[in-house]
């Protein structure tokens, strides 16, 4: 087995390093400088991570997107970010990223880690959680269906009718029409128009 870490930051990096040197576990770590968003992830069964808040959405759909499919990640998050992985339905922090994550995997809070626990202590609280990825992956296009999931949570407290009824709404939804039309006349969408 093996542990791959992803660190931004050159002094973490040689901390790492100074600290691994000359153990048994060296030959079992591998630490790659740089942005983990910007590099492509090898084969794993379980992803822990202490997640920088800023990249917290980007990360869960990067790892969500990965192929094959991991096993398990548990992740430290801001808690109102935690929150909103595991919101349910008419919670107040059920939102499009709770929709877009719970149809793509199992969400479970694991835990509160407070400020205290933290040196400086940061300015808002933590939460660990633990995301399984669905098997068999749920058959969609995650773009289109990202665009439904968008527009139904375009307005806070208004019912579907109601977005769905205004105007902006209904010339996005009559011009995406359009197009769809037009690839299909072109043969251009999946099954050829037929």
């Amino acid at each position: 087995k093996k542990v791959v870490a992803y660190e931004v930051d050159p002094r973490m990096v040689l901390e790492l390093q100074r600290r691994f040197q000359g153990t048994p576990q060296a030959s079992q770590l591998q630490i790659v400088q740089g942005d983990v968003l910007k590099q492509d992830l090898p084969y794993f069964d379980v992803c822990v991570s202490n997640t920088p808040y800023q990249i917290s959405s980007p990360l869960t759909f990067k790892l969500l997107s990965h192929r094959p499919l991991f096993r398990a990640a548990i992740l430290m998050f801001q808690r109102e970010f935690a929150m909103r992985l595991v919101a349910k339905p008419c919670e107040s922090l059920y939102c499009r990223l709770t929709v877009n994550t719970q149809l793509l995997a199992r969400v479970s809070h694991l835990l509160k880690v407070g400020k205290n626990n933290f040196k400086p202590p940061p300015k808002v609280e933590s939460s660990v959680v633990r995301i399984e990825p669905r098997h068999p992956p749920v058959q969609v296009n995650f773009t289109e269906w990202d665009g439904l999931v968008r527009l139904c949570f375009s307005r806070k407290n208004k019912t579907l009718g109601a977005i769905f009824k205004q105007n902006a709404c209904l010339d996005l939804l009559e011009k995406n029409y359009r197009k769809f039309l037009q690839l299909e006349a072109s043969g251009a969408t999946q099954g050829g128009g037929g």
